[in-house]
């Protein structure tokens, strides 16, 4: 079933495409110091032992003309690795079995996060997708785009566009979410990224974050 973090979480965002692969693995004790990183938990620097992330070197990747500096870093209990934009915080997270999520705050004015499914991964595409689908017309999500086919650095992913209202006077107010389904042969993921709407600025980080998951 869908998470309950998930309809608190819609919002404005973008459909996006797979980019260049930031690909690695291995792992190190210590983040970077707090001058070089903004690793911020509760207003402080990352700490190993408390943190919800724990930090892999060999996925760091320098700041290019459009997407900050990327930071390896392992969530979901070590079971998800990505490349992260420096200045990401983390916002939100529970790692609850069956519930696990990790929700990232940019300072470019939109949320990232990583859900966890409990879809078998055995499931085909077909029967992932239509539970899906069914789920979010449930919590009364309207599916603009949809199954659009991206690949991470080990997993394959289908990309949606999804519009939800919120009751307004005079007018309900509509806003949009991409969410995109991962899998491997271990495991289905949701990554969801809410944006106010301009999205142009931030298409590159938010690639580079997805194209750069790597699940186990």
């Amino acid at each position: 079933m869908m998470r309950p973090s998930s309809a608190r979480m819609r919002g404005a965002g973008v459909i996006l495409a797979a980019a260049s692969v930031v690909a690695g693995c291995g792992g190190a004790e210590q983040a970077p110091k707090r001058d070089d990183v903004f690793y911020l938990h509760g207003g402080g620097v990352i700490d190993g032992n408390r943190s919800y992330e724990s930090y892999f070197p060999k996925l760091d990747h320098e700041k290019t003309l459009n997407v900050p500096r990327l930071v390896g870093v392992g969530v979901l209990e070590g079971d998800v690795r990505f490349a992260r934009p420096i200045d990401w915080s983390v916002r939100d997270a529970d790692y609850t079995a069956e519930k696990r999520f990790i929700s990232y705050q940019s300072p470019r004015q939109f949320i990232f996060s990583i859900l966890e499914r409990v879809d078998p991964p055995t499931d085909t595409w077909s029967e992932v997708e239509k539970r899906y689908e069914v789920e979010t017309r449930d919590l009364g999500g309207k599916i603009y785009a949809s199954r659009q086919p991206i690949g991470t650095a080990n997993s394959q992913g289908r990309a949606y566009l999804i519009r939800s209202s919120v009751r307004g006077k005079p007018e309900p107010f509509h806003s949009y979410a991409t969410e995109i389904l991962v899998r491997n042969d271990k495991r289905v993921l949701l990554v969801q990224i809410v944006h106010k709407g301009e999205i142009d600025a931030i298409a590159d980080e938010v690639n580079a974050a997805v194209s750069s998951l790597i699940l186990y």
